[in-house]
């Protein structure tokens, strides 16, 4: 099967082998992902299994695609975040300023203020990214795991023909203490897709696969989606 491929080029040789390489999603699902039971425990049951008619979002499918969906750029190194009411500071591993900048507020739209503070941050990502003719690339905070420290602001970049590096903003969510990013933590999520052009339309018909699918859903308790129309994704 032909395969589209997308390139993480490292701009220095030497940082190559002591940075954590970008890889496919799914080398980087949670553990507590990993752990969590497929059905909610109750207490009333004696069961290791859980309650069978309570499945969790371990059995959705929709959920781990999202979560495995294209790669993820880690963070190259540790960063302490030292933040105030209103501002913060960053300090890497590296003490080297050039790892990092910040966006003034005054960039962003007004109503940003209150949530974003007087600075958004910027993490310089280290990597080059390219893609095949008409490709691009959406950038979003890691899908579908739970961060409340920091928030990274999501972007699409032209990778086909930008070779230029892309840096990640970001605003803090966390403001009452400090805290540490380690290094290899998941720092964006890259899903690559095909440019082409799209038109929408909305309006009432009738849909024979609608009911179709409607009565297989009304056949098994668990897994329809998955036996019936989830197609596998591939990303290496």
């Amino acid at each position: 099967m032909f395969e589209k491929k997308i390139e993480f080029i490292g701009i220095n040789k030497d940082w190559v082998d002591i940075h954590p390489h970008p890889k496919a999603s799914k080398y980087f699902i949670p553990e507590s992902y990993k752990k969590f039971s497929s059905f909610a425990n109750t207490e009333s049951l004696n069961s290791s299994v859980g309650d069978l008619h309570v499945p969790t979002i371990k059995k959705c499918m929709p959920f781990l695609d999202s979560m495995t969906a294209g790669y993820i750029i880690p963070f190259d190194q540790d960063y302490i975040i030292d933040p105030t009411e209103t501002d913060f500071s960053i300090s890497p591993a590296s003490l080297d300023s050039n790892d990092f900048g910040f966006h003034k507020v005054s960039q962003l739209p007004g109503e940003w203020k209150e949530t974003v503070g007087d600075n958004a941050g910027k993490f310089h990502n280290k990597w080059l990214i390219k893609t095949p003719p008409g490709y691009s690339c959406l950038f979003v905070h890691p899908m579908n795991r739970l961060e409340n420290r920091w928030k990274m602001i999501e972007g699409i970049v032209d990778t086909d023909e930008y070779m230029n590096l892309i840096n990640f903003p970001f605003y803090l969510k966390k403001r009452d203490e400090q805290f540490l990013i380690e290094k290899g933590t998941p720092m964006m999520q890259v899903i690559p897709f095909k440019r082409e052009p799209w038109k929408s339309k909305s309006g009432f018909r009738l849909v024979k696969e609608s009911k179709k699918t409607f009565a297989l859903f009304r056949t098994s308790f668990h897994n329809v989606y998955r036996k019936y129309w989830w197609k596998k994704k591939s990303f290496k």
